[in-house]
């Protein structure tokens, strides 16, 4: 469970980094992008604001000009025009400013800094400019500003309305218009200052003037509002670099900090693995270091040799193992004679005589030198007794001859192969395709050995355990084996038995075997579910045992031949199974009879004597 809890983790985590990845970039992106539009709204305001006070610097000194001329009768009224120009003039002396100019209403330049281009035409970009200033409004409306200069050149544009004296354009000054309105209390006042203060055809041109639109235009220089962009600009730029380099900095630290987890967790898992498989060897292994001291004994060792792990590892062979098994982990003597193979007799842990066959090696580092020893131990016992029962069989047939023969040249090599791909699979990486050969070699020799095994008990004759037994017990214990098969197949296991039966005197694990396997057939003949019917019944001196499914059946061809060995209708079959059950119930006296129609059924009757 913590496993997968971990790799539920290890899965989440660089989604978590990602998202985190995403949202500082998206704080980043927000904070550069408002700070720059911050910048350029300051900067705009600060233009703004310096042309607003060129324009009404311009105004205030016509103004002042017109009224004094006006007063005195030194300038002629037509000539109020070339006062402005001069005071243009004037204005355009201050640093930053391309450009002043007085527009009339078609675009006609009639007053400008630049002398030279009264009476011409602005372009008409500007003039569409200029002519959004509403004449009529008391707000806002009566200026205008852009980023963009005559001729498509890069400038910063002011432009307001421009009236020489009885009107005072909104936003240039603070009091209220005097624009001839009642709007101030001043309307008939300033009316009144008019004819008194101005010759009559001063008053003529004044309101000729005051019918017409007249446009201040002011033109300043975008250096410095583009070098404060540039330097906001790269003020972002540094900063964003330094918090998208502490970001990465941060979720490479965290990955690699998951990635050493991981490693660590990994390693821990492949030490555990490595742990139980080698206690789970059905070999003994014991293995010393270079410097001859026992590195590892396995649980299988532990029975062999009667020691406890614990005690052992750490110390010399001599002075905790038996001395056959100490003198075959001598590495002096196995790098002067080889690997050593040989077969010994020892008392295990419960004082049985155990024959014993030992293969021992040097292990061997990169550098070719000797890292210890590594001593494998297999328990012969078994095929040792299996071959002396076999020697004392005289009534074997040529197919018990042949057995004992494949059980005496294979069953040792085969255990070899298995002990050593088992160990070979123990060093490979896991789920690497190293490691698949050597477990499919591992099955295939258990595979084998299983056949090995399968036809020496068909072969050799059977020692029968007879005890008074129960028919009800052997059935009942073979249904619940097979009881989480069938549910997990669909199958319904029926079980129909009488009451009062007789006891049977039988091998209890011999009959098991054989109800078993009948059981087992009938549920991997109903692939697709069904009922497997089992009744049991005294006839006679006789106990019945019938077991009925509703699987797919046996073709009639193959009826006869379903007793014979090593037939199967089943692709992963042996053929031994029927043979041997057959061979059982007869070893019993009993019989069995077979009947099965395809795609019906089969019926299984098992007649045993009873006692």
């Amino acid at each position: 469970m913590r496993f997968m809890k971990g790799q539920r983790l290890a899965l989440v985590s660089p989604w978590v980094l990602a998202a985190a990845c995403a949202l500082l970039s998206l704080i980043i992106g927000v904070f550069a992008v408002n700070n720059y539009q911050r910048e350029k709204r300051l900067m705009t305001d600060v233009l703004l604001e310096r042309g607003m006070t060129l324009i009404r610097f311009v105004t205030s000194g016509a103004r002042a000009s017109f009224l004094d001329g006006a007063r005195e009768g030194l300038v002629p009224v037509w000539q109020w025009s070339e006062n402005v120009q001069e005071i243009l003039g004037r204005a355009a002396e201050h640093p930053g400013v391309h450009f002043l100019a007085l527009v009339d209403s078609s675009g006609k330049i009639v007053a400008t800094s630049a002398s030279a281009e009264v009476d011409t035409r602005i372009d008409k970009e500007t003039l569409e400019f200029i002519g959004s200033i509403d004449q009529k409004s008391h707000d806002q409306g009566r200026f205008r500003y852009r980023i963009g200069g005559r001729d498509n050149s890069t400038a910063f544009q002011v432009a307001a309305l421009f009236v020489p004296i009885g009107q005072r354009p909104i936003g240039l000054q603070g009091g209220p218009p005097m624009d001839g309105s009642k709007r101030g209390g001043q309307g008939m006042m300033g009316r009144m200052m008019r004819h008194h203060l101005f010759p009559p055809e001063w008053i003529d041109e004044l309101e000729r003037v005051s019918q017409q639109k007249y446009i201040i235009l002011v033109e300043l220089d975008l250096e410095q509002f583009n070098r404060a962009v540039r330097q906001q600009l790269l003020q972002i730029v540094i900063l964003s670099v330094v918090l998208l380099l502490v970001g990465v900095g941060g979720w490479l630290s965290l990955l690699t900090l998951e990635g050493l987890k991981g490693s660590q967790s990994r390693l821990s898992r492949i030490k555990a693995f490595r742990d139980i498989l080698i206690s789970s060897l059905p070999v003994g292994l014991i293995v010393t270091d270079s410097e001859g001291k026992i590195l590892l004994c396995n649980q299988f060792a532990e029975q062999m040799a009667s020691v406890v792990e614990n005690e052992v590892v750490g110390a010399v062979p001599e002075s905790v193992l038996a001395p056959a098994l100490a003198q075959a982990l001598d590495d002096q003597q196995i790098a002067t004679a080889g690997p050593v193979q040989k077969e010994i007799l020892l008392t295990d842990v419960k004082g049985e005589m155990r024959t014993l066959q030992l293969h021992s090696r040097s292990v061997v580092d990169s550098d070719g030198t000797s890292a210890g020893v590594m001593l494998l131990i297999q328990d012969l016992s078994q095929v040792k007794s299996l071959e002396e029962e076999l020697r004392r069989s005289e009534r074997l047939a040529a197919l018990g001859k042949m057995a004992a023969g494949v059980a005496h040249e294979l069953r040792n090599p085969l255990s070899s192969i298995k002990g050593l791909a088992i160990l070979l699979k123990s060093r490979f990486q896991e789920k690497s395709s190293d490691q698949e050969t050597a477990d499919i070699l591992v099955q295939e020799v258990e595979r084998l050995n299983r056949s090995i095994g399968e036809l020496l008990d068909y072969a050799r004759p059977q020692k029968l355990n007879k005890d008074n037994i129960r028919p009800e017990e052997v059935v009942h214990k073979a249904v619940s084996l097979i009881r989480i098969d069938a549910e997990s197949m669909g199958v319904m296991v029926k079980v129909l038995m009488e009451d009062n039966l007789s006891l049977l005197s039988a091998d209890q694990d011999k009959l098991n075997q054989v109800f078993l396997n009948l059981f087992l057939n009938s549920i991997q003949a109903m692939e697709q579910g069904g009922q497997l019917d089992i009744q049991v019944m005294k006839q006679g001196r006789n106990i019945l045992f019938t077991v009925k499914d509703t699987g797919c059946g046996v073709n009639k061809e193959d009826l006869s031949r379903i007793f014979d060995p090593y037939f199967t209708t089943k692709p992963e079959g042996t053929g031994l199974g029927l043979a041997m059950s057959m061979k059982i119930i007869e070893e019993h006296g009993g019989t069995m009879t077979f009947q099965s129609e395809p795609d019906l059924g089969t019926t299984v009757v098992v007649t045993l004597p009873c006692k």
